[in-house]
C-alpha cells in the first residue's frame, strides 16, 4: 500500500497578515527566523516572502532615484562587494536588488564610454585613415571586353607613406 502524503499551502489570513506586520516591525524587518518562530506552521522565507512580495510590495518594489543609485555607490565604495553589509545601509533593498541594480549601472556605464569612444576621433586607430584615403583610390581596371569582373583590382598605396 502507497502512502502520498500532500502538503497543501494555505492562504494567508487577515490575522496573519496583521500579526507578521507586527512581528516584522518589532524584529526591525530583519530577523526573520524570530518572526517565523511567533507564527506557526510559517518558515522563515515564508514569512520574508510574505512581507516583501505583498505586504510592502510597493516599498520594495520602487523604482531606484538618483538618490538610491548614489546611495548604492557610496556603500559600494565603503564596502566593496559585500552586499550583505550594503543591504544594511540601503533602507529596504534586498542583497539580490542592489547586486542587480550594481551590475545594470555598470553596464549603462561601459554602454556609454564605448558609444563615446567609438565617435571620438582621437581614440581611433592611427592607420585607419591612413587605409580609408587608400581605398578611396582604388580603381578596378577592366579586362579586355571592359568587364570589371574580369579586371585586377590595382591599389593606389605604391607611394604612400606610413
Amino acid at each position: 500500500m502507497l502512502i502520498v502524503r500532500l502538503r497543501l499551502r494555505r492562504g494567508w489570513t487577515a490575522e496573519e497578515d496583521a500579526r507578521l506586520e507586527k512581528l516584522a516591525t518589532e524584529n526591525r524587518f530583519r530577523h526573520w527566523h524570530r518572526v517565523a518562530r511567533q507564527m506557526p506552521g510559517r518558515s522563515h522565507k515564508l514569512c520574508r516572502d510574505r512581507w516583501r512580495d505583498h505586504l510592502a510590495r510597493d516599498l520594495y518594489s520602487r523604482a531606484f532615484t538618483a538618490a538610491d543609485d548614489a546611495e548604492l555607490a557610496r556603500q559600494h565604495r565603503r564596502h566593496g562587494g559585500r552586499w550583505k553589509d550594503i543591504s544594511r545601509h540601503v533602507h529596504a533593498r534586498t542583497t539580490r536588488v542592489l547586486k542587480r541594480r550594481w551590475k545594470e549601472l555598470l553596464r549603462k556605464k561601459n554602454g556609454a564610454e564605448k558609444m563615446e569612444a567609438s565617435t571620438s576621433p582621437t581614440l581611433q586607430h592611427p592607420l585607419a585613415d591612413v587605409l580609408a584615403a587608400g581605398l578611396s583610390s582604388c580603381s578596378l581596371g577592366g579586362g579586355p571586353a571592359g568587364d570589371p569582373r574580369l579586371g585586377s583590382l590595382a591599389l593606389g598605396f605604391a607611394c604612400m607613406a606610413v
